[in-house]
């Protein structure tokens, strides 16, 4: 009882702490920023579109279209009474689940050639499970490929793409024609997440809860602000800039609270991503390089929404996508020198600049020899298939150096590895500079702290 009342009291004194206020009204501050940028970002994605709902009307309708092609193709052309190809609102189209209830004919087989992938098809009795059309049944036929091989059986619950033809716009019972799309993987991943939740507050507590509160407002970040500002003209490597600064900063108060320790990890974090950023910009410049050649299919699909009135600017977003997976790694080493340095000083209060300088050089050498690994590791891992392509096809190796994609990925892989090694020096300076200034065990809630008082107290009796 007398530990719980204690832990209480701990609690409340922790909270009334002013650096946990000014810590808590930052994040909130933060936070609320955000929230208003994305308010602001309600306007029209193309400038030439009156409403933005147009832009996802002409996608649909070309969906549509290619739907319809595919099934011409494959059943002989019948098309609905009342079709209209027009794009006009007698045709609407959606996505949803079904569950297969039953496999009426399957003429498909394992092709040997192809691993064993299924090839045929198949004749299926689904039923809808969401949407405007639930609980409607129908017969369909799922065509499987070597590139599209979604075999179904007696209970497979499939993402199907439903074309709706009405002949009036009264019309309560539509013709719709069905394409299997994919397996319905939703509840795999609400599962995976959940188990990712889970393990991750086992394991690390309350820390563990933070950093998920942190990860939380990371993808916020990306989803609701960065990706919509780009779509809108925003110039991307100066709001990605502004973006993961802000990230790092709420990331590290909801972890650490504002502490020298905190602000540490946050300059070593923003001095070690700007040097990858601006690295990256140097070598792309001199490369020629400006982020258009690096996916011709992606690419090609902006420029056209730039054609139809799309405000984005392309040509930053390859140095953009290096700021932001450089970011995890950076706050991972500044974290760590940091804390180092931080706990070095706590139990030594005699250490000086100099010592503790060099002391995080130490820690975080070892550091990077494993985080470089990580992501150059992960680039090449992404990059494997067309690896694999070079190698098949025996390219020349002065085409190998000087083609767009090895370029992109050397540039990728060596900018966010040079901003992680830079990040470990800029740290440790920050970090020691800092924390050479604190005074022997100023933290009343470090276990040394703690021991050290417990000492006194029994020696004093």
């Amino acid at each position: 009882m007398t530990d719980m009342k204690e832990r209480v009291q701990k609690r409340i004194k922790t909270l009334l702490k002013p650096k946990t206020w000014i810590a808590a009204a930052i994040v909130v501050l933060t936070v609320a920023a955000g929230v208003v940028f994305v308010l602001s970002l309600r306007r029209p994605i193309a400038k030439y579109n009156a409403d933005r709902d147009d832009a996802k009307q002409v996608y649909f309708t070309h969906l549509a279209l290619a739907a319809d092609s595919n099934r011409i193709l494959f059943e002989t052309g019948s098309l609905p009474d009342g079709y209209n190809d027009s794009g006009e609102a007698l045709q609407s189209v959606s996505y949803a689940y079904a569950t297969v209830l039953e496999v009426l004919a399957d003429d498909s087989h394992a092709d040997a050639q192809t691993e064993n992938v299924r090839v045929g098809s198949q004749k299926l009795l689904i039923e809808i499970t969401t949407g405007e059309f639930k609980g409607r049944r129908l017969e369909i036929m799922n065509y499987m490929s070597k590139l599209f091989d979604k075999h179904a059986e007696k209970g497979t619950s499939l993402l199907v793409y439903l074309l709706a033809t009405r002949t009036s716009a009264a019309d309560d019972s539509p013709a719709l024609s069905v394409s299997v799309m994919n397996y319905n993987r939703q509840w795999l991943l609400f599962g995976l997440v959940a188990i990712f939740l889970l393990v991750t507050i086992l394991v690390g507590g309350k820390v563990g809860f933070r950093s998920i509160l942190g990860l939380g407002l990371t993808l916020a970040a990306v989803v609701f602000i960065l990706v919509p500002a780009l779509l809108r003209g925003y110039l991307a490597i100066p709001l990605t800039l502004i973006l993961c600064v802000l990230v790092t900063v709420d990331c590290f108060l909801l972890l650490d609270g504002l502490s020298r320790k905190t602000l540490s990890a946050i300059l070593g974090t923003v001095a070690g991503f700007s040097v990858a950023c601006l690295f990256a910009m140097a070598a792309s410049k001199i490369a020629h390089l400006d982020g258009l050649e690096y996916n011709v299919a992606e690419t090609d699909t902006l420029i056209q929404a730039k054609f139809q009135g799309t405000r984005i600017n392309i040509r930053g977003l390859f140095v953009s996508g290096i700021i932001v997976s450089s970011l995890g790694a950076v706050m991972d080493v500044a974290m760590s020198i940091s804390s180092s340095i931080n706990e070095l000083k706590t139990v030594n209060s005699g250490m000086g600049f100099s010592a503790l300088f060099k002391s995080g050089m130490r820690i975080g050498r070892d550091a990077v020899g494993t985080m470089t690994n990580t992501l150059i590791l992960a680039f090449t891992g992404g990059a494997l298939v067309n690896l694999l392509l070079i190698k098949y096809y025996n390219w020349d190796m002065k085409a190998i150096l000087s083609g767009d994609y090895i370029t992109h990925e050397v540039i990728t892989g060596v900018s966010g590895s040079i901003g992680l090694i830079l990040a470990v020096p800029l740290t440790a300076l920050i970090a020691a500079a800092l924390c050479g200034r604190m005074q022997p065990l100023p933290d009343v809630d470090h276990p040394v702290a703690q021991r050290s008082t417990k000492q006194k107290q029994k020696q004093s009796r």
